[in-house]
């Protein structure tokens, strides 16, 4: 071959790779990333069911396919992938789980102060909370792709995780999921629908889900539950036991003793601590702040679960900052206000506080037996407002006492007969005059009669 013959050849190869280079370059390209969820995190929810598969997948590389062990009761590892994105979700509710999320933070610095669900590793980057995920991974995932790919992170537990996704077994196929219901987005020759609206259609070896929720829910028990966090969820089994206990046990105190003018002054102390905790779950919950936990229980879990509101909307912290102010002024009212509206506020004291425990043995049940953590705040303010029944009791009941006597007082009062007055027309009744042994013959005043020893009244002329 001349020179021109080889100079040809070698233009015509150099072209050939600036059209494929690209190409090639665009199908290895591939961002990974390993998400922390908990099934009960409603935060976690929101990024994986409203953002992940709705949007990300979509927009970077198309529809998602889900991959888990479907021979596991409960599957710890679920690889969403598109072959431009993949993400391994990873369940810190189960045992494996839970050790690896733990190793990732030892592993990364995270401090444990913000050991918290949803988290996003990507390379040595990771993102807490449904606030920085969705505002930065978009950018980390356009940052990748165009620097040609960030692989897998690198710590304990990730070879044996994903070694344990299944390559062609079934898998779970979502086509822009959303949480909102949309049953005709399947066409299979297969479908049911759940109860919750979802539609679930088989064909062949895949499965492909549509509605609300794209990873398969947990079918742990209530007592699978509690294990995740034995320790924990055994102090607030303990103090779930004396709330109820109390219940009972306050009705025999508060009958055994006086009332007194209380009550005292620990009352609005331990109102000012009950405050300050629930100011500062309150933050956490509308802020979605990773909350400040200790070396037992998970805070976090709590907080960014379903449960942290009531109906979904109000959170438990302002409900719990509401009913303190009120403890604070209606104590005020009791000491330093008068006696009949003092007797009100004592009333209002002790129904308020036993409003409080009942609220709080539901919220402590929901922890270690639906949620399976326990947040180690909430049961301070549990023991706070147990404490303050137990205080407000006598005062309570005796004020309560008070009152029911007044008014039955005042009832009585009110029914007495009362004399009829008589009318302005009527003909006044003459006395009619007494009588000493003659007929007819009138009896003077008292002063001019006059008694002799055989005991005749004489009237003296």
């Amino acid at each position: 071959m001349n020179k021109r013959g080889r100079l040809l050849v070698l233009v015509l190869v150099l072209l050939a790779l600036s059209i494929l280079g690209p190409a090639a370059s665009g199908q290895t390209a591939v961002v990974r990333a390993v998400l922390f969820f908990s099934p009960s995190c409603g935060h976690c929810e929101y990024v994986i069911n409203d953002l992940l598969f709705p949007v990300w997948f979509p927009q970077y590389g198309g529809e998602a396919e889900v991959r888990f062990d479907s021979s596991l009761a409960q599957p710890t590892f679920f690889l969403g992938t598109n072959g431009t994105l993949e993400v391994l979700f990873v369940d810190v509710s189960t045992q494996d789980g839970a050790e690896m999320f733990y190793a990732s933070a030892d592993v990364l610095g995270i401090p444990d102060s913000q050991l918290g669900v949803p988290r996003l590793v990507v390379g040595n980057t990771y993102l807490i909370g449904s606030g920085d995920i969705p505002a930065e991974f978009p950018g980390i995932i356009e940052t990748g792709l165009a620097s040609g790919g960030i692989d897998w992170p690198d710590f304990p537990g990730m070879t044996d995780a994903l070694a344990g996704i299944p390559e062609t077994m079934p898998t779970t196929t979502t086509t822009a999921v959303t949480s909102t219901t949309n049953p005709d987005s399947t066409t299979s020759p297969s479908s049911t629908t759940t109860s919750d609206g979802a539609t679930t259609t088989t064909d062949g070896g895949t499965t492909t889900t549509s509605g609300g929720g794209v990873l398969p829910g947990g079918n742990d028990s209530p007592w699978d539950r509690f294990q995740r966090d034995a320790t924990a969820n055994s102090i607030a089994l303990v103090v779930l036991i004396l709330m109820v206990l109390s219940l009972g046990g306050v009705v025999w105190f508060a009958r055994r003793g006086e009332g007194g003018d209380g009550p005292g002054i620990a009352v609005p102390l331990l109102a000012l601590v009950g405050l300050g905790v629930a100011i500062y779950l309150a933050f956490v919950e509308t802020s979605g702040t990773e909350a400040v936990c200790g070396p037992v229980g998970d805070c976090n879990t709590v907080q960014q679960s379903e449960w942290a509101k009531v109906f979904g909307v109000i959170p438990v912290g302002l409900i719990g900052v509401g009913g303190y102010v009120v403890v604070l002024g209606a104590w005020a009212l009791a000491r330093f206000g008068p006696a009949r509206l003092g007797d009100w506020a004592r009333v209002a004291l002790l129904a308020g506080s036993v409003s409080g425990v009942a609220f709080s043995i539901y919220l402590t049940f929901l922890e270690p037996f639906v949620i399976g953590a326990t947040c180690m705040w909430c049961l301070g303010s549990a023991v706070v407002v147990t404490l303050l029944m137990w205080l407000t009791a006598r005062p309570g009941l005796a004020a309560g006492r008070r009152l029911l006597a007044g008014r039955v007082a005042s009832r009585r009062a009110g029914a007495k007969p009362q004399a009829r007055p008589a009318s302005s027309g009527a003909r006044k009744a003459r006395p009619a005059p007494a009588r000493s042994g003659a007929k007819g013959r009138g009896r003077r005043p008292a002063s001019a009669r006059s008694s002799d020893e055989d005991g005749v009244v004489r009237v003296s002329d």
